[in-house]
């Protein structure tokens, strides 16, 4: 097993891999075009693991003082063997040597634990539209680092101490949030 950064040539292979395990359905998050530019700015952060071929891969993309891990993706009958902590692993090191204080994510449901075990913080992130926001919102036993309004929506930031599935729930009752899940914060 080998992982490198991605060269030129194959990144149209690298994106459809990644489509093909993450969005199997054709709804994609970032367009391809959007890809190519990150990639022309910051090529380090785009990285696979060969075995001899495309094994996984790892997209990462600069968002001011930190990478945002965008695209994360290990052939089914691959994973376990360690190729998504060492892809991980590999674009941290990138992300720091283009000075960057963090790596951050959000993730699926059934990656969660994957991140944890990374050494990834949790953070809670919930939307809530606007006409939704209960008024004793800060008065819900919830610690908030930071908010955010948005045209359709305000946006929460809550600290956890620790990671619990079942918050996820909790927070979404009782701030009347229409999406809470997990984002994941690694300082480098």
């Amino acid at each position: 097993m080998q992982i490198k950064q991605i060269i030129s040539k194959d990144l149209a292979e690298a994106d459809k891999f990644q489509i093909g395990i993450l969005q199997p359905h054709g709804k994609r998050v970032r367009s391809f075009s959007y890809i190519k530019r990150q990639y022309k700015k910051h090529p380090s952060l785009f990285i696979a693991c060969y075995n001899p071929s495309i094994a996984g891969i790892v997209f990462g993309f600069v968002k001011r003082d930190k990478v945002l891990l965008g695209e994360l993706a290990v052939k089914k009958e691959m994973r376990g063997k360690g190729i998504g902590s060492k892809l991980v692993q590999r674009l941290a090191k990138e992300a720091k040597a283009l000075g960057k204080k963090e790596i951050c994510l959000g993730a699926q449901p059934d990656a969660e634990k994957f991140y944890l075990k990374c050494g990834f913080k949790p953070v809670l992130f919930a939307q809530i539209r606007h006409k939704d926001v209960p008024k004793d919102y800060l008065h819900k036993g919830f610690e908030i680092e930071k908010e955010t309004n948005y045209k359709d929506a305000k946006r929460l930031f809550i600290h956890v101490k620790k990671y619990d599935k079942r918050l996820k729930e909790k927070a979404k009752k009782a701030l009347n949030a229409y999406d809470v899940i997990y984002l994941f914060v690694k300082k480098l």
